[in-house]
C-alpha cells in the first residue's frame, strides 16, 4: 500500500481531528513567515493554517480528507460571520447553545461539498465542534473513563493548579506517578487501543516496537517540564475544556479571531494528494511548509519523493517543518546537496512543544 492510500485509508470518511494537535508556537517559530510568504500547510483542523494566515502569510491548506477541509472551512466562516462570543458558542466552548441555527445563518458562505456533509451531520454541531473527531472522542474516554480510576478528582484539580515548575515536578514525582497511573496509561495509549479508539491501524504502518511506555515518557517530560497553566493541549485532555481561551489555540482568542477574519481572504482550501498538488506549481511557488506529520504515513522511498518535490515547488531558502511521532523521518543523506537539516534548533523547539506527543521535530530549508 502507497503512503497516499494508507493517509486515505486512515482518514476515511469522517473527522479524525477538531482540533490540531501541534503546537502552532512551536511551527511559527520554525517557519518564520513573514507578511506575504506563500505557504502550503496540511489542513487538518484548520487551526496552525489558521495561525499562519493570521502571521500574514498566504495559505493553501492542503488535505486528502474532504470532512477535515469541511470542519476548516466551516470554522473559518463562523470566524469571519460571527463576533468573538457567538463564534466561541458555536464551536462548543460554553452550554449548548443555538448551534444549528447559527449553522443555518453561515450555510450561504459555504461551498457546496461542506454544506453537504454538515447537513447530513447536525449532530455534531449541536454537541460541539471542537470534540467531534475520533481523536477527541479518544482522549474524552481516558478523561472521562480512564483517569478517574488513577487519580480522585481533587487530585486531578490539584495537579493544574497555578505552581512553579519545581513545585510541579514535585507533585508529579510525590502524587501523580503512580504504579496505577503507569500501568494504566500503558495500557490505554498502547497501539492495539489507539488503533481501536484513537487512530487507524494504518498510521501504524511504518511503526516498529512498543509504544506506550514511549507515550509515558512524553507525558512525564511534559507534566514536569513545561508550565501546565500555559499548556492548552494538556487543559483540555485533563478538563474537556479551555479554563483561559485567551491561552488556548491562537484563534480561540479575542485578537487571534480578530486576526484570522482579517486574514480569511488569504486562505485556500485544497482537496488534493500533495504529491501531485506540488508536481502541479512551478518553481518558487512557496516558500514555507507545515507538513505536519505527513511523512509519518511514507516509505523512505515515498519520503523521499515528497522531499523532492516540495523542492521542486520551492523558492531558495524555503524552509520545511514536520513532526515524528513513532517513525523517524527527515532528509536523507541523497538530498543533502539540495535541503539542509537544523537539528539543533528543531530540539530545542521539540523540547518546549506543549502538545508533546511526537517524538521529533524536523526542520529544514532549500537550498
Amino acid at each position: 500500500m502507497s503512503g497516499t492510500e494508507a493517509t486515505r485509508e486512515a482518514l476515511g470518511e469522517r473527522i479524525s481531528y477538531a482540533q490540531v494537535w501541534e503546537d502552532p508556537e512551536v511551527l511559527l517559530r520554525a517557519l518564520k513567515v513573514v507578511p506575504g510568504e506563500r505557504v502550503l500547510s496540511i489542513c487538518s483542523a484548520g487551526d496552525n493554517a489558521f495561525a499562519l494566515a493570521a502571521a500574514g502569510a498566504h495559505v493553501t491548506a492542503i488535505d486528502l480528507s474532504k470532512p477535515q477541509l469541511a470542519l476548516a472551512e466551516l470554522k473559518l466562516a463562523a470566524a469571519v460571520q460571527f463576533d468573538i462570543d457567538r463564534f466561541r458558542s458555536f464551536l462548543g466552548l460554553d452550554g449548548v447553545g443555538q448551534r444549528v441555527h447559527l449553522y443555518h445563518e453561515l450555510r450561504p458562505q459555504l461551498s457546496d461539498s461542506t454544506r453537504a456533509w454538515w447537513d447530513a451531520h447536525e449532530l455534531e454541531i449541536r454537541t460541539g465542534l471542537l470534540n467531534c473527531g475520533r481523536f477527541e472522542r479518544y482522549l474524552e474516554s481516558f478523561r472521562t473513563r480512564a483517569l478517574p480510576v488513577v487519580h480522585r478528582r481533587k487530585t486531578i484539580d490539584a495537579l493544574l493548579e497555578p505552581k512553579s515548575l519545581a513545585e510541579q515536578r514535585s507533585f508529579y514525582e510525590q502524587h501523580w506517578d503512580t504504579r496505577r497511573w503507569r500501568g494504566l496509561f500503558r495500557l490505554f495509549f498502547s497501539q492495539f487501543v489507539m488503533s481501536r479508539m484513537g487512530r487507524s491501524p494504518a498510521q501504524f504502518a511504518h511503526v516498529q516496537g512498543p509504544v506506550s511506555a514511549e507515550f509515558l515518557r512524553r507525558a512525564a517530560h511534559v507534566l514536569t517540564d513545561i508550565d501546565i497553566q500555559t499548556n492548552p493541549f494538556v487543559q483540555w485532555i485533563m478538563r474537556g475544556h479551555y479554563p483561559d481561551l485567551e491561552a488556548a489555540h491562537p484563534y480561540l482568542s479575542e485578537r487571534g479571531h480578530k486576526a484570522l477574519r482579517t486574514a480569511a481572504s488569504r486562505i485556500e482550501f485544497v482537496h488534493a494528494d500533495l504529491i501531485g498538488h506540488l508536481a502541479d506549481q512551478p518553481k518558487g511557488t512557496y516558500q514555507a511548509f507545515n507538513l505536519s506529520n505527513v511523512p509519518e504515513y511514507l516509505g523512505e522511498a515515498e519520503h523521499e519523493a515528497l522531499l523532492c518535490a516540495v523542492v521542486g515547488a520551492s523558492a531558495p531558502g524555503a524552509r520545511l517543518a514536520y513532526w515524528n511521532l513513532l517513525v523517524p523521518r527527515h532528509r536523507p543523506e541523497s538530498m543533502k546537496d539540495r535541503l539542509d537539516r537544523h537539528t539543533a534548533e528543531a530540539g530545542m523547539l521539540l523540547d518546549g512543544d506543549r502538545a508533546f506527543v511526537y517524538g521529533g521535530f524536523q526542520l529544514e530549508t532549500v537550498r
